[in-house]
């Protein structure tokens, strides 16, 4: 049995693009859902006002500000779920001639939504802070695979000769992927444990070098902190009305590993313009995604410290998970390209 080679079609990448656009945007609400609290304002996990959600009529929905944000994250959520089937169908035609493991992406990438929305429906009928943090984290690796299949059918990998990019740079492009995992999933915690408060200033915690390490010390803290310095949500639904040491070190935590993350995205993207630079050949293949990954870099640590300055500002708060959406898409992206581009006279 002969197998045709697959060709690019452009309207099957352009299918691919609009999955990772919608996904983004559906990204970007649930994260306006979390920072304004609204992911009870429509308490059915599929039904609105008692309807299914996607046929509710605009009136039993757009009446309340939280509830128009809870149900246009829905309702993307139906939007990429149709992505994923035109993607799948796409991938499935003869003519399309796609590769087996694209054909497998495809399913896996349908059936993903379909638990993510399901996940996001049992978080509602239990609500469950525990289980919309795990629907938030979720959420970031289904975007990364986003990101692999429209990557797959694109015009690069399917012309790809074979050759391959440096085994380190390999290696790192993917260790950023599982760095920026971990980092989100910290990120994902501070935001539903309500801790990201749990330490009002910056660069010191509480104004020393290192934050309280007990409930105690940081009682004591806590009392010596100028208090017309609190923000207005310091202590915002924390036991007692005011935090707990595990969630000051969590979010200490997550914080050192944005340091980390913030040095090791910079560190590669000079590593990949030494590598690939300096007449080397394949800059050209890996510069926007290098350019973009250390932009938003730059921009994470400056939202993340502006969520903190402002008092946990929804509109930062918002921005800040969305950059880092960004971020993990486009470390995926580099990763990718630093598979298909090999270095120097290869290239």
């Amino acid at each position: 049995m002969t197998h045709t080679a697959p060709s690019y079609r452009r309207w099957l990448f352009a299918v691919a693009a609009l999955l990772v656009a919608s996904t983004f945007a559906m990204m970007a609400l649930g994260g306006l859902v979390t920072s304004h609290d609204a992911g009870m304002a429509v308490p059915g996990g599929f039904t609105t006002a008692g309807t299914l959600s996607l046929i509710t009529p605009v009136n039993d929905w757009w009446h309340e500000f939280d509830t128009r944000l809870e149900h246009a994250h829905r309702l993307m959520g139906y939007a990429v779920g149709f992505a994923a089937i035109l993607f799948l169908i796409g991938v499935m035609r003869p003519s399309a001639g796609q590769r087996g493991w694209v054909k497998a992406l495809a399913v896996v990438v349908l059936l993903f939504v379909i638990a993510q929305g399901v996940l996001g429906a049992y978080r509602v009928n239990h609500n469950s802070f525990l289980l919309a943090g795990i629907h938030g984290v979720t959420g970031q690796i289904y975007l990364g695979l986003t990101v692999i299949a429209a990557a797959a059918v694109g015009k690069r990998w399917i012309g790809h000769a074979g050759k391959r990019g440096p085994m380190l740079m390999r290696l790192l492009t993917v260790a950023l992927v599982g760095l920026l995992l971990l980092q989100l999933t910290l990120g994902s915690a501070v935001r539903h444990s309500h801790s990201a408060l749990a330490i009002p200033d910056w660069p010191l915690h509480y104004g020393q070098l290192m934050p309280p390490a007990d409930d105690a010390a940081l009682a004591q803290a806590i009392a010596a902190y100028p208090q017309d310095k609190l923000p207005e949500r310091f202590g915002y639904q924390s036991e007692g009305g005011t935090y707990q040491a595990w969630q000051v070190h969590l979010h200490f935590t997550h914080r050192v590993m944005g340091y980390a993350v913030f040095a090791a995205g910079l560190g590669l993207a000079g590593l990949m313009l030494v590598t690939y630079g300096g007449g080397g050949g394949g800059l050209s293949a890996v510069i926007v995604p290098t350019v973009l990954l250390a932009g938003l870099m730059f921009t994470q640590v400056m939202l993340g410290i502006a969520t903190v300055a402002s008092g946990e500002d929804a509109n930062f708060a918002t921005l800040h998970q969305t950059c880092g959406a960004a971020l993990l898409a486009t470390a995926v992206w580099l990763a990718v390209r630093v598979r298909l581009t090999p270095a120097g006279a290869a290239a």
